[in-house]
């Protein structure tokens, strides 16, 4: 595959503008995650013209990596996402994409649900063959050659199972498609019981290697999460350096952070700065064809031997074990039980408050405020066990939105609170002018929520309020 040399390069998020700036000389290319600034439509998905407007000034190149439709699963990706998906690479003229080869969506009765979280496929020949049927299908409809990256996995091995490095091989193969390495999901695995790292590698058609990720992490009930939490660990740096050069076709090597990190203080600018030197040093040794010595593996059964459940018997097993549904089944049994499973549970359950939370920040101050923050946190809670998550997170906060109005109702001004801030959401989503009616002043309720005080009495009223993109 005949790709160019892209360089060291940074996940674009909101909040690492001043990565990008101190760090424009060290800094060769920007990976876009277009899902992240995308809101839903009637007939798919719209992109933010502005966003769009900003990464095309951008002066480094561009790579386009997808995180909301994943390639693993039995739900092959969204078509209405495809089209957005391919725009943002023609527009940006990224030479290749990427997407996670996990799913994140199960078939329930006929209904399709979110998991929110990128669940991994149970690694059998038949899912092998899944994946690389949806890969090829999503690259008849791409501008560009497709890679899948290497998932995070927090599930336990399973009896009878393709070790982690021959199910990623024997995608690539079957989908003739390249590979993103993401190291720090190989080296979470690693520390979390899971095929070693170079033993993974040691099974990858390494020629297919086009980009590699690295990312800092945390730790929590005693896994290590991918959770781009930071500067990459040292030891993982040393990693990179023994693996990169071994890899005869990569282009890019990629840090991924979340932004709050940076924003928040907990990480200071020169300490990135200081990392994107080193990974620049790591990317000059590229293609010394050095193949790290794999370490010893544990003795695993042939695949084949013992039968695995079919992709979806596992899909709607391993979601509603994520999800503390209470489901039939040894399988469903064996996964609840599962430590890995229990931590991936817990983080959904993370995110979907923080997103109820960061998006209905003055309807959860009113709660909280008139009926105490023990009856918000039962609300939060029946609403995370009553509903699934929802992809995009302005779905998930209106779904919440509207489980509040319903059941508590007697929490005062609820509806307008509700009201303004979905607006407000709908507003910074489509770019445009929202219009909302409610029934005292808007000014008067947010200013007593905005300063942590319950909002006084209130006359009644007919109030239009125009809410402008912020």
């Amino acid at each position: 595959m005949n790709l160019p040399d892209l360089g060291v390069g940074l996940i674009h998020q909101p909040g690492l503008e001043p990565l990008l700036e101190a760090g424009h000389d060290l800094l060769d290319v920007v990976e876009v995650e277009p899902q992240t600034f995308w809101s839903r439509t009637d007939s798919g998905y719209r992109q933010r013209t502005e966003t769009m407007a900003l990464l095309e000034r951008m002066p480094q190149r561009k790579l386009v990596h997808g995180v909301g439709f994943p390639v693993g699963g039995t739900h092959p990706p969204d078509p209405a996402a495809l089209g957005p998906f391919a725009d943002t690479i023609r527009r940006l003229s990224a030479p290749w994409c990427s997407e996670h080869l996990s799913f994140n969506r199960v078939d329930d009765g006929g209904r399709e649900l979110s998991t929110l979280f990128l669940l991994p496929p149970v690694q059998s020949p038949a899912s092998a063959e899944l994946a690389a049927a949806n890969i090829r299908a999503v690259q008849r409809l791409l501008p560009v050659p497709f890679a899948f990256e290497t998932g995070v996995n927090y599930v336990r091995p399973q009896a009878g199972e393709l070790s982690d490095g021959a199910f990623f091989a024997r995608v690539a193969e079957r989908a003739n498609c390249g590979i993103l390495l993401d190291l720090h999901n190989l080296w979470c695995n690693e520390r979390n019981g899971r095929q070693p790292v170079l033993d993974v590698l040691a099974e990858l058609p390494l020629d297919r290697v086009w980009e590699v990720h690295l990312a800092g992490g945390q730790e929590l009930d005693g896994y290590w999460l991918d959770a781009h939490s930071g500067p990459v660990p040292e030891a993982l740096m040393d990693l990179a350096a023994e693996v990169v050069p071994a890899l005869p076709a990569v282009r890019a090597l990629i840090f991924e952070m979340v932004p709050e990190q940076l924003t928040s203080g907990r990480v200071a600018l020169p300490e990135l700065l200081t990392q994107l030197e080193r990974m620049r040093e790591i990317w000059a040794l590229r293609a010394r064809d050095v193949r790290p010595a794999a370490a010893p593996g544990r003795p695993a059964a042939p695949p084949g031997t013992i039968e695995l459940p079919g992709p979806g018997e596992w899909e709607i097993a391993l979601a509603g074990a994520a999800a503390g549904r209470e489901m039939p089944g040894d399988l469903a049994g064996t996964l609840r039980a599962d430590p890995g499973v229990g931590v991936i549970r817990r983080v959904v359950d993370q995110v979907r408050a923080g997103r109820v939370v960061d998006g209905l920040r003055y309807t959860y101050r009113l709660v909280v405020l008139t009926r105490g923050e023990e009856r918000f946190l039962e609300l939060l809670d029946s609403f995370r066990r009553a509903t699934g998550p929802e992809l995009l997170s302005a779905d998930e906060v209106a779904a919440f939105g509207a489980y509040l109005l319903e059941h508590a109702p007697d929490v005062p001004h609820l509806a307008d609170t509700v009201a303004l801030e979905l607006a407000a959401l709908r507003a910074r989503a489509d770019g445009t002018d929202q219009t909302v009616r409610v029934g005292v002043d808007p000014l008067a309720l947010l200013a007593a929520l905005g300063a942590g005080r319950p909002p006084p009495p209130l006359a009644p009223g007919d109030y239009r309020t125009v809410i402008q993109p912020s």
